[in-house]
């Protein structure tokens, strides 16, 4: 269930980076203003792409921070 709802959110997430990138080359006709903006946005991209791939990755080994917090509130 956990890899279907970060399929779902990363597909999110593209979609609005193609968006803003769609939007950008639009607007923007010189070369070297589009390259300035449009860095900025694939870098926050990958950005959370990346963090949200660590967070599937911790959650599927189940050393997430809430089933550790789950596990210590039952020890006690």
């Amino acid at each position: 269930m956990i890899t279907l709802k970060f399929l779902g959110t990363w597909l999110k997430i593209a979609a609005v980076a193609a968006l803003v990138l769609v939007i950008e080359i639009a607007v923007i006709h010189s070369l070297w203003l589009f390259v300035l903006t449009a860095v900025p946005t694939v870098l926050i991209f990958v950005a959370l792409s990346a963090a949200m791939w660590r967070e599937w990755r911790t959650a599927r080994r189940g050393d997430g921070a809430y089933s550790v917090q789950y596990i210590r509130y039952e020890q006690d």
